[in-house]
């Protein structure tokens, strides 16, 4: 199974190639807002270099948000068209759950944030043992006031994103390659979306899920 992972939600661009279950190519850099004008051309580099073509990616796996609308936008536009003129299929892998990865080796309570603008956040809360991570609460939009409160009743939080809380790493931004093993995880549960059906991620609410899920 050869998978092609996407990310488009923050001023990285990330793609990345599974090939047969294994890392074939990858690439990951600020675009500085030049997603538009750099994924193409990126998604031909990598599949070339995986020595595949386009027509052997089995399923595109889509980092959906929440994000950067109009890079988010960019993302779903290219893979529905690519997933739609090959009639291939299409995962979504919420970006909330691939940011949170990057910290998954350290045991305790992990918060990704994202800005949402007009004083609000992106955020979930996570709780990993070091090797296992899994969420526990719902994906979120609040103030940030309101989250740290959320969270007091936690001894200790690893907070990672771009907010003066990062006390992970500079480096948090979500990556391809996890989208593509989490994307690999879905397609064994099947769990596709068609191309018309494909949207970014949008949350709306003061708390609210993943729309569909």
């Amino acid at each position: 199974m050869n998978i092609l992972a996407i990310d488009t939600s923050t001023d990285y661009l990330s793609l990345s190639i599974l090939k047969g279950g294994h890392l074939a190519a990858k690439f990951h850099k600020k675009a500085d807002r030049k997603h538009s004008m750099l994924l193409v051309p990126m998604i031909e580099k990598l599949v070339k270099k995986s020595k595949l073509d386009i027509g052997s990616i089995d399923c595109f796996a889509i980092s959906i948000g929440p994000g950067s609308f109009t890079g988010l936008r960019i993302g779903v536009t290219v893979v529905k068209g690519l997933a739609y003129a090959l009639k291939k299929k299409i995962v979504r892998v919420p970006t909330l759950d691939v940011i949170a990865d990057n910290a998954k080796s350290i045991k305790g309570v992990i918060c990704p944030i994202l800005d949402a603008r007009k004083n609000k956040v992106y955020a979930s809360v996570y709780k990993s043992d070091g090797k296992t991570i899994r969420k526990i609460s719902k994906y979120l939009l609040l103030p940030l006031e309101e989250l740290l409160k959320k969270l007091s009743k936690y001894d200790k939080v690893t907070f990672l994103g771009d907010t003066e809380n990062n006390n992970f790493d500079k480096d948090w931004h979500p990556k391809a390659e996890v989208v593509a093993r989490l994307g690999a995880e879905y397609f064994k549960d099947k769990k596709f979306v068609k191309a018309e059906d494909l949207e970014p991620l949008y949350l709306y609410s003061h708390e609210c899920d993943v729309t569909g899920r």
